[in-house]
């Protein structure tokens, strides 16, 4: 089980269901319940200037998600503690639940990794689960790929980061001015710069380099994520694949709550070995 930040859509007869995420904009509440259809609105409101902000959700929300799955054990995914009390809150769902049935089917485990890489490895997660292996291997294979997934992405704008707090405001009003494109990296829970770029073509090829250079030439299931880009996120998928070994490919839209930190226009890409991907 997962959060909707993960981009997936709930699916109960692949036994895997998906916890609603709440986004405030200028107010009003948008409801991300993983079903990608929904995310044009979202983008349409954040272009519109629409201010967004995310909340964790309920114990309540978890519960309700524990409860539609009807599975002996639950394997619940969250993002790293230091960065959301998801990880708390599924806990103490988890804990409510055991107490109500009279047996504990949910584990929770709080992965070192958020955005597209968990993402990914929620993606893992829910192919084994859909295999019907059990709760240790898959939990098993969730670690090893958490160890190893990377994530790189190139934001069109500092502005929305600026907002999180993550980024000096001043200093994000100065990138824009200049139309600099920040591409960064992300590994477990650790954030670094890797490049700027002045353009989007620059930004591309910053983000093939990173993958010929940081890849080691091994096979991978990449993902490739754009915020309301579908073009631009193509054009990188294109040229990964031409570049790079790609065991697997997938293209998504940024789920909203990562694209209230992005703003639209981010692209970039997760790698995870293929043979990570083998339970």
């Amino acid at each position: 089980m997962v959060d909707a930040a993960s981009g997936l859509r709930e699916d109960l007869e692949r036994a895997l269901a998906v916890v609603p995420m709440r986004i405030l904009l200028d107010g009003v509440e948008f409801v991300d319940d993983g079903d990608p259809d929904r995310y044009p609105e979202f983008y349409r409101r954040l272009r519109a200037g629409e201010v967004p902000a995310t909340s964790t959700p309920s114990p309540g929300d978890y519960l309700d998600a524990f409860r539609r799955c009807r599975a002996d054990r639950i394997l619940c995914l969250t993002i790293p503690a230091r960065w959301s009390s998801m990880f708390a809150t599924a806990t103490l769902a988890a804990e409510t639940l055991a107490g109500e049935e009279g047996v504990r089917r949910v584990d929770v485990l709080e992965t070192p990794t958020a955005a597209v890489g968990f993402a990914l490895v929620a993606r893992l997660a829910a192919a084994l689960c859909a295999e019907d292996k059990d709760i240790e291997t898959v939990r098993a294979a969730v670690l090893r790929a958490c160890a190893d997934v990377r994530m790189y992405g190139a934001l069109a704008s500092l502005t929305y980061v600026a907002r999180s707090g993550r980024v000096n405001a001043v200093l994000a009003g100065i990138s824009n001015s200049l139309s600099i494109r920040p591409v960064f990296q992300v590994i477990g829970d650790e954030t670094a710069r890797v490049a700027l770029s002045r353009t989007l073509s620059g930004a591309v090829r910053a983000l093939e380099k990173v993958a010929v250079e940081r890849l080691n030439g091994k096979p991978q299931w990449v993902l490739v994520f754009h915020a309301d880009a579908a073009d631009d996120g193509r054009t990188l998928a294109g040229r990964l694949e031409s570049a790079t070994t790609l065991g697997r490919c997938e293209l998504m839209n940024l789920a909203p709550a990562s694209a209230a930190y992005t703003g639209p226009g981010a692209i970039g890409f997760a790698a995870l070995p293929m043979e990570d991907a083998r339970s």
